[in-house]
Order: structure tokens, then sequence, then C-alpha cells
């Protein structure tokens, strides 16, 4: 049987036994360094899964912002966004870019706007 065909039949038979449930889950490498998390906002309840460097730094978030729009957030090593995809509420796409001295570039459908 292949192996795609054992894990759908797996995931088909799975019972509420089966179901791991928390509001945070943590992935930790060898050394036990936190460099995945994946948990829900407090207030809003949005999730969220950002994934850490050796450093303990915050590089990539991918989530569903408060208003139910997805976004991924690419970080520079000091924690900073600098890159963002973004679907807005009238499901159009944004990128928005940062550079180092804060000068941002929003792109979208009809273009791109500098400040």
């Amino acid at each position: 049987m292949p192996l795609g065909t054992t894990v759908i039949s797996q995931a088909t038979n799975m019972t509420s036994e089966n179901v791991l449930r928390a509001e945070r889950f943590e992935l930790v490498d060898r050394r036990g360094l936190t460099r995945a998390v994946l948990s829900c906002d407090g207030d809003s309840g949005a999730p969220t899964c950002a994934f850490l460097d050796s450093a303990g730094t915050t590089r990539v978030i991918v989530g569903i912002a408060w208003n139910d729009m997805p976004t991924i957030q690419l970080n520079a090593d000091d924690g900073t966004a600098r890159v963002a995809l973004i679907v807005r509420p009238d499901d159009t796409g944004m990128m928005l870019v940062v550079d180092d001295q804060e000068h941002k570039q929003v792109i979208t459908g009809t273009g791109i706007d500098a400040s």
C-alpha cells in the first residue's frame, strides 16, 4: 500500500482519542530550543504559526488576522517586519515591503504606493 494511502486511511479513521487539543503548541529542536509556536490570540482567537530562528527571534508568521484575513509576515534578524502578504477585506491582495530605514512600499492590484 502506498504511503499516501496509509496516511489518508489513518486520517479518515480517527476517533476523538487520536486528536490532540491545546491552546498552544511549541516545536523544539534537539537542543530544546523553541523553533515554532502554533497558538491562538487570547482576545480574538485568531490562529498563528510563528517560526523562530536559532537565536529565538520570530522570523516568519503565518496566520489569520483578527478580521479573519490571511497574512504572512517575514521578519529581519532583529524581529522587525520587512515583508507582509495580506488578503484585504475586499478580497484583494496586498504586499507591504519595509526597508532598514522604515521606508514602506505597499503593492496592490492598483499599483505601488511608497512612503
